[in-house]
């Protein structure tokens, strides 16, 4: 069934800042023997096709990575230019890390501006991306977790370096944050989840301090309350179903449309956000006063709506995924918290949330199906098909996650 593209209508700059500098390094590449990126068709359903997309020759070896075809991917050549499709070496996995073929790409908010807007100011050429999955074909030493054939949804950190970036054909991972799909699971729902999940973990329980969820058994209960704004995003709408199995009383926001949706993450309020400022103030008020505040959007006029929600219960901290855009006056008592919340897990002391992350809460939760994604909107074409993947983002989509299917 074919579906309509329904975009959000951004009053503020498409800007995700999440890092403060460049983690992405000069890449060893190959002169591109494409002279120019193919003719793209456009089709406004949910599923995307691209005419002239190369198809990649693979060799179906999994015990000779010395048999496989050349590396390539989608690689960002210079700022503000279009990603080029260009041969890569094919990288050979260390201990503990694994070397997977890649078939699905999630994008991301931060890629698109890594390449609009040149965010990271990075050495060139570079290859970036974060969540993708595909099937294992070779492991590193002391590997004992995986094995070749396995299917894998991996997260890869932006400092690990550009062979475990998402945007290529084969890209190593750590074992700590990837994790086993079982047969069955569509793999692109783990994919479009992956690069939120190290968001929420490090914000909302290595810095807020909600205790970690327990994904298998029903938690009774507590009596504290947290507010997310924006609980139809990707972001939020794992957000809300972490923290009710934390036990936590949710209230968050969508549009009429989406309640729906909303509904079955488990939110035990849903707040309309479409209505007037004053109006969606008092409803929050009503439904406090709340432990922690979460905004998943972080534009100026929700951490403002925020912000006075938190001054009439005396003050507090905004959780926000935005640093401000400009100077920024809140309420007496108000403070908006930002920092890069994956790195929050690499910090001592947090080292070991990492792998529960992964291995835990989220390996159990895909596996038993207690995780819902939003909505896949699939672009094929492979790694042709990237820029356009970008500027879908970019464009602005409602409860949905982009992703792009690879070549098998």
């Amino acid at each position: 069934m074919s579906m309509k593209r329904v975009y959000y209508k951004y009053q503020e700059p498409f800007s995700h800042i999440l890092y403060q500098t460049s983690p992405y390094s000069t890449i060893k590449h190959h002169q591109s023997t494409l002279t120019k990126l193919p003719v793209i068709k456009k089709s406004y359903t949910k599923s995307i096709s691209f005419t002239n997309s190369q198809p990649l020759s693979i060799s179906r070896s999994r015990q000779n990575q010395n048999a496989m075809s050349q590396n390539r991917g989608a690689v960002n050549p210079a700022a503000r230019a279009p990603l080029e499709v260009r041969p890569l070496d094919m990288p050979t996995p260390g201990p503990g890390d694994i070397l997977v073929k890649n078939e699905l790409i999630a994008i991301n908010p931060v890629e698109v501006n890594i390449t609009k807007n040149d965010l990271f100011k990075s050495k060139y050429p570079c290859v970036i991306g974060t969540s993708f999955g595909g099937e294992v074909v070779a492991v590193g030493e002391g590997v004992s977790d995986f094995k070749a054939g396995d299917r894998v949804a991996v997260y890869a950190s932006p400092t690990d370096g550009d062979k475990y970036a998402a945007y290529q054909a084969y890209a190593l991972a750590k074992v700590d944050t990837t994790i086993l799909v079982p047969e069955g699971v569509d793999l692109a729902v783990p994919v479009s989840m992956s690069g939120n999940l190290t968001t929420v973990v490090g914000m909302i329980s290595a810095t807020a301090g909600v205790p970690k969820p327990d994904i298998e058994n029903e938690v009774a209960s507590t009596s504290k309350k947290i507010l997310i704004y924006g609980g139809t995003s990707n972001l939020g709408s794992l957000a809300v179903q972490y923290v009710r199995r934390a036990g936590y009383i949710v209230v968050t926001t969508t549009s009429p449309k989406h309640k729906a949706f909303v509904e079955t993450l488990g939110a035990d309020k849903i707040i309309d956000h479409s209505q007037d400022r004053d109006a969606l103030v008092k409803a929050f008020i009503a439904e406090g006063p709340y432990d922690v505040v979460v905004d998943t959007i972080s534009y100026p006029n929700t951490v403002s709506i925020l912000a006075d929600v938190l001054a009439a219960q005396g003050g507090g901290t905004v959780f926000a995924t935005l640093p401000p855009f400009g100077p920024e006056t809140l309420p007496e008592g108000v403070v908006r918290q930002y920092t890069s919340w994956p790195f929050v897990l690499y910090k001592e002391g947090n080292e070991h949330l990492i792998r529960w992350a992964f291995q835990e809460f989220f390996a159990k939760g895909i596996a038993g199906g207690k995780l819902l994604p939003t909505q896949i909107e699939r672009v094929s074409g492979g790694f042709e098909a990237v820029n356009t993947a970008l500027d879908i983002l970019g464009k602005g989509v409602s409860n949905s996650k982009v992703v792009v299917e690879l070549e098998k």
